[in-house]
């Protein structure tokens, strides 16, 4: 098991205890239950960029992507 010391702005740590107390949960809880969505997010889209770069298929920056599908306006 590893341990980890982080260190929250303070923005986070708000939500963190907000979340700690509506949920009646530990922050420790809360913080590895987050940890374990990003990965499991973040291991999807790994292995969706991977089978599109294996297809040759287009890749797209994140700001293209926004661009793209019109979320972002284009600075000129």
């Amino acid at each position: 098991m590893i341990e980890l010391k982080l260190d929250l702005p303070k923005k986070l740590e708000q939500h963190l205890v907000y979340l700690e107390n509506i949920s009646k949960r530990p922050k420790d809880f809360i913080l590895k239950e987050a940890l374990i969505q990003y990965l499991e997010n973040a291991e999807d889209v790994a292995k969706v960029f991977e089978r599109e770069k294996q297809k040759g298929g287009k890749t797209y920056t994140t700001e293209e992507l926004l661009q793209h599908l019109n979320l972002k306006e284009v600075n000129v």
